[in-house]
């Protein structure tokens, strides 16, 4: 089952639009919209809520609806207690930085950081994606597992996905970026195209069931983010998947963080997922 935290703006209006497609492609076709109330009710709530209830029925989703007090609990673990076994929370981050952070500080960052049910969160840069992106950049490091905990927001896109690119970053120290020798980049390369044709295998297994062109590219760099940008646009991507991991909430959230530079310099919708497990 999948479980939206809306939070009743605009910007979660946009991100709905990538929950009901992702519940299009489940088994169950179901849908959880959990929002928790704030003192000040929201006398366009109902309204907002009722244009998602009529999205859901023209593509035959099922949606259940929560509204719920705030209680003077933390905002995230009220929305966990909505959150049966076995769900996925979709969240939104900020439409505009505060403080130059999109997610750093927010429920979504609190829900992916607690690592206690698979989370996505997403940044809409263009609204009119509607929540089918058809093209998408998939980062991915050599971290065990990388390329399984990418899959079930891959399956969640389902008919959505026509294209995949997998971007492999052979990343060294900005140090030794400067003094890399050509013998030793090759052999970086070289590396990296056996992790991705790895990675490749596995995504094709994972998503046998799918129709989409699958391809992959390598680089060796010092500046990650900046490699994850250019590929973006290069590949014309309308959605950037970032992985998270325990590192990554260990490291903070900083101004200069990798994922908070993707999320502010984006030219497309970004998708940041942590699987449990």
């Amino acid at each position: 089952m999948l479980v939206f935290a809306y939070d009743g703006s605009l910007n979660g209006d946009w991100v709905a639009h990538y929950a009901v497609r992702f519940a299009v492609h489940t088994g169950t076709r179901r849908l959880r919209l959990v929002h928790v109330r704030e003192a000040l009710p929201d006398s366009h709530l109902e309204e907002r809520i009722g244009r998602i209830a009529d999205e859901c029925k023209v593509l035959g989703v099922g949606l259940e609806v929560d509204l719920v007090a705030r209680a003077g609990t933390d905002v995230a673990e009220r929305l966990l207690q909505y959150v049966p076994p076995g769900a996925t929370v979709i969240a939104g981050t900020r439409a505009r930085p505060r403080h130059v952070s999109f997610l750093a500080g927010t429920v979504s960052a609190r829900l992916l950081e607690a690592g206690r049910v698979p989370v996505i969160a997403i940044r809409v840069v263009h609204p009119g994606v509607l929540g089918q992106p058809a093209s998408v950049l998939l980062p991915l490091a050599g971290a065990p597992h990388a390329a399984a905990n990418a899959l079930p927001l891959l399956r969640l896109l389902g008919g959505d996905l026509r294209q995949l690119h997998v971007l492999v970053v052979r990343e060294v120290s900005r140090l030794r970026f400067r003094f890399l020798r050509s013998e030793a980049v090759e052999q970086l390369l070289a590396s990296g195209r056996a992790l991705a044709a790895t990675i490749e295998e596995e995504l094709r297994v994972g998503l046998a069931l799918h129709r989409f062109h699958l391809d992959s590219s390598v680089v060796v760099s010092d500046d990650v983010p900046k490699e994850i940008l250019l590929h973006a646009a290069k590949h014309r991507s309308r959605l950037i998947c970032l992985g998270a991991s325990r590192r990554t909430w260990s490291q903070g959230l900083a101004y200069g963080a990798p994922i908070e530079r993707v999320l502010r310099d984006t030219p497309s919708d970004v998708a940041v997922y942590r699987s449990v497990g």
